[in-house]
Parts: structure tokens; sequence; C-alpha cells
């Protein structure tokens, strides 16, 4: 971390680091990169969650604001990508496959 993140903040960032999830991507990467994305996911978490708060709309239309038509888009291809891992998989107890 920069140091340059209020307290509330890298704290949210380092319980991220600590869950199972973020500890593969760290052993699939580095641990440079599992820390920018842990920022940037509670950056991200922070603004959808303002958005939702105060203009009263659903995380659906807040993202789809966010992101256009590539939000549609993202969502097709998660949604054939999960499909596919958890039918071809009989242990679908990883994360990240």
């Amino acid at each position: 971390m920069n140091g340059k993140e209020p307290s509330s903040i890298k704290n949210a960032v380092d319980d991220l680091l600590e869950t199972s999830i973020f500890k593969e991507i760290l052993k699939r990467n580095n641990k440079i990169f599992a820390e920018k994305l842990a920022i940037w996911l509670v950056r991200y978490i922070l603004m959808i969650s303002s958005m939702n708060e105060s203009l009263k709309i659903d995380l659906e239309e807040v993202l789809y604001n966010l992101h256009g038509e590539k939000f549609r888009q993202i969502i097709e291809v998660t949604e054939k990508t999960f499909g596919k891992v958890k039918k071809n998989s009989e242990n679908f107890d990883n994360y990240i496959c």
C-alpha cells in the first residue's frame, strides 16, 4: 500500500487481503498486484455504495450508469464463463478455476 489511504480504507483493504480468494490471487500473481486490486475494489465498492445510498437506485442500475453497455457485455461473458466452469467442474469449491 502507498500509505496515502485513509485508515478505514486501509483497514478494509487489509481485511480483503486476508480473505481466501485474495490469498489465492496472491499465489497466482504477486503481492503488488493483489494489493492494487484490493485498493481498487474497496474504492469501487465505496463509490457504488454511496451512489446507491444517495440516489436510491439498485446495484444493477448503478453499474449500468458507471459502465454503460459494457456492463451488459460483462454480464453476458461472466455468466457464460461461470456457467461453463460450474457445468464442467466436479469440484466447484475453488474460487478461481
